[in-house]
């Protein structure tokens, strides 16, 4: 198995292990790790990136149809080509295991599970690092071939 696939399982099985951790031991609770600067806390978030609403039903059935297509084509293109994978590709995994994490959670708890809380900056997962990684690998990719 590719090495990068690795990491990514070894991320979304180390997302779900630390969302399992927050529901339990951080219900009304705060663990300070840098005071002022970062804490760890269950934050339930129901709405979508940057605090924005939308009715859950159209954020699961969009989501579930967008990750099933990513993971399909990527997993078509992967085994056709029988290569070792682009930072591109990789960058897709992350992205689409941290959104089928989100996406987890909202099946199973209602809620996006949210437990890394630094000061002035929204509270986020593993998963949502994982998209945010992803994405901007692709963004630097993008720009240097427009360069």
């Amino acid at each position: 198995m590719n090495a990068w696939l690795t990491g990514v399982i070894f991320l979304l099985v180390a997302d779900r292990f630390l969302k399992q951790w927050a529901l339990a031991e951080l219900y009304n609770k705060k663990v300070t790790i840098i005071k002022k600067l970062f804490s760890l806390e269950l934050f339930k978030n129901e709405r979508i990136a940057f605090g924005i609403y939308l009715p859950e039903t159209i954020i699961v059935m969009a989501t579930a149809i967008i990750i099933f297509f990513l993971v399909f084509i990527l997993v078509w293109r992967l085994a056709k080509l029988n290569k070792p994978f682009t930072a591109v590709e990789i960058a897709l995994l992350l992205i689409i295991i941290g959104a089928a994490s989100n996406l987890y959670d909202r099946l199973q708890v209602g809620f996006v599970v949210d437990y890394l809380n630094f000061v002035y900056w929204p509270v986020f997962n593993l998963a949502d690092a994982m998209i945010g990684a992803g994405a901007i690998v692709i963004g630097v990719r993008l720009l240097k071939k427009k360069a």
